[in-house]
């Protein structure tokens, strides 16, 4: 069982260090949202779900629901994932997210890949998330 981890640890490795540099987002249309945490709940004291709501730059009001699972057994580090839904005037768009979460002090920082379901554009997001003041805020920018 050691075996198979160390060589998915070092096959996760190669390709994220192959690919990572072909990543390219286009910053000229990036932007910034801060969302209110609406609800935090948990079904099993291990994975955490978030509700979510603000305003989300381009893509109108914002509505998500987060799920934080845990990865390491002290619960500083974990992968996130989520459905989100927007409208803007009578367009509406539909989306995942997917990504991981370490935790600095009392910030949660994530990095994500947000996928437009409708428009069909993948977002890269950067997150900060403060618990205690109920906001998440993120840098947002489409990948070219």
């Amino acid at each position: 069982i050691k075996m198979k981890k160390l060589l998915f640890l070092t096959t996760v490795l190669f390709y994220t260090f192959s690919y990572s540099q072909d990543l390219n987002w286009d910053k000229s249309k990036g932007f910034e949202v801060t969302f209110d945490i609406d609800n935090v709940y948990t079904s099993d004291g291990v994975n955490w779900e978030m509700s979510i709501s603000g305003q989300a730059g381009p893509y109108g009001m914002g509505f998500g629901t987060i799920t934080f699972k845990n990865f390491s057994s002290n619960q500083t580090q974990g992968e996130y994932s989520g459905y989100f839904w927007t409208q803007v005037e009578e367009s509406t768009f539909r989306g995942t997210t997917s990504g991981m979460w370490k935790k600095d002090g009392k910030i949660y920082k994530t990095v994500a890949y947000d996928n437009d379901v409708v428009g069909g554009i993948i977002n890269l997001a950067t997150g900060d998330w403060n618990l205690v003041e109920r906001k998440a805020s993120f840098k947002v920018a489409p990948l070219k």
